[in-house]
């Protein structure tokens, strides 16, 4: 049988009213009170009625979190949204699109039902301004990814720059001439970014883009190996890639494995989003780092911004670039 708050305070020996300023934080109360209120609720096993606190107070405290999936990239933004969420006395509540337009927009309404107060979103292709309107009651930001013309609601990289930050340095440094490129066909803005930056160094350096040096697939360990099998495959004289996530590095790394291929001697790689498994390859990848979990406190902040009606910017924040011997170098640039 439930606990109610009647018997709690009967078993302290206060009022309902003391009981309820402990659990809600409504009112001051002594400290030794505290203890008394919170050891009863342990004891009694008193599970507290989220809802009728909700109606109560007026406010859930809670923020929806909406990612594409739950890999090692978005796990790393949540422990900041977490964090900073926490420190701030807000709960959130998560769920994953897989990419799809259509449960993102399920997972939206849920959230909504459920009196969240605000929401941060990795938003899906497909998500525009006018489509967003009828979610114009709740504060929204975008993480990872923008909607055009909602920029100012969004935290991102630098992707763009630091892309072609990496490009330059095979060139500049090392003197490779034919680059590929490994990208996801996404039509999102992080993948745009990245193959923009790609191309605009090869331009800055006096090269031609050859769409024979491009590959897009979709995002995937299977898809990036494919498009490296494809790439070695006919161009011949390839000597150096640019992998713009970390599931097709793995898959483009795997079948430079298969054909008996050293890096960086016989091609170099660099690719982008540190991840745990990097920490035992030989040689050491380059790699962009991100700065995820600033991406996740930044957004708690941006989010709390908009609800109390603050003018709010678009915030871009900027990747490192980690030379490696994946690309012929070892030392740390920023």
């Amino acid at each position: 049988m439930k606990v109610t708050l009647k018997q709690v305070s009967e078993y302290c020996n206060l009022s309902t009213a003391t009981v309820s300023n402990v659990l809600n934080g409504t009112k001051p109360v002594k400290p030794e009170t505290r203890e008394k209120v919170m050891n009863a609720i342990k004891e009694l096993g008193y599970i507290p009625d989220e809802a009728a606190r909700q109606l109560k107070m007026g406010s859930s405290r809670l923020i929806g979190v909406l990612t594409i999936g739950y890999n090692y990239f978005f796990t790393e933004i949540l422990e900041g949204i977490e964090r900073q969420a926490e420190e701030l006395g807000w709960k959130i509540m998560v769920g994953s699109t897989d990419e799809s337009y259509e449960s993102q927009q399920v997972l939206l309404d849920s959230f909504i039902s459920r009196r969240v107060e605000g929401i941060i979103i990795a938003p899906t292709h497909g998500w525009t301004k006018e489509k967003l309107e009828r979610y114009r009651t709740i504060p929204l930001v975008f993480i990872d990814r923008k909607v055009e013309g909602c920029e100012n609601r969004s935290i991102t990289v630098n992707n763009l720059e630091s892309s072609k930050q990496a490009v330059m340095h095979l060139v500049e440094e090392h003197h490779y001439r034919r680059i590929g490129l490994i990208y996801a066909d996404t039509q999102i803005s992080t993948m745009d970014e990245r193959k923009q930056g790609y191309e605009e160094a090869l331009k800055q350096s006096g090269l031609a883009v050859k769409s024979s040096l491009i590959r897009a697939c979709d995002g995937s360990i299977d898809g990036g190996k494919n498009s490296m099998d494809n790439l070695l495959k006919e161009n011949s004289d390839i000597e150096a890639v640019y992998v713009t996530n970390n599931n097709m590095l793995q898959g483009a790394y795997k079948s430079i494995q298969e054909k008996g291929l050293r890096v960086p001697d016989d091609i170099a790689i660099i690719g982008i989003d540190v991840q745990p498994w990097m920490e035992f390859m030989d040689p050491k990848l380059t790699i962009i780092q991100q700065p995820v979990r600033r991406m996740g406190e930044q957004a708690i902040t941006k989010l709390l911004h908009l609800k109390e009606n603050k003018e709010v910017r678009s915030e871009e924040l900027k990747n490192i670039l980690i030379l490696g011997e994946s690309c012929g170098c070892n030392k740390e640039i920023s």
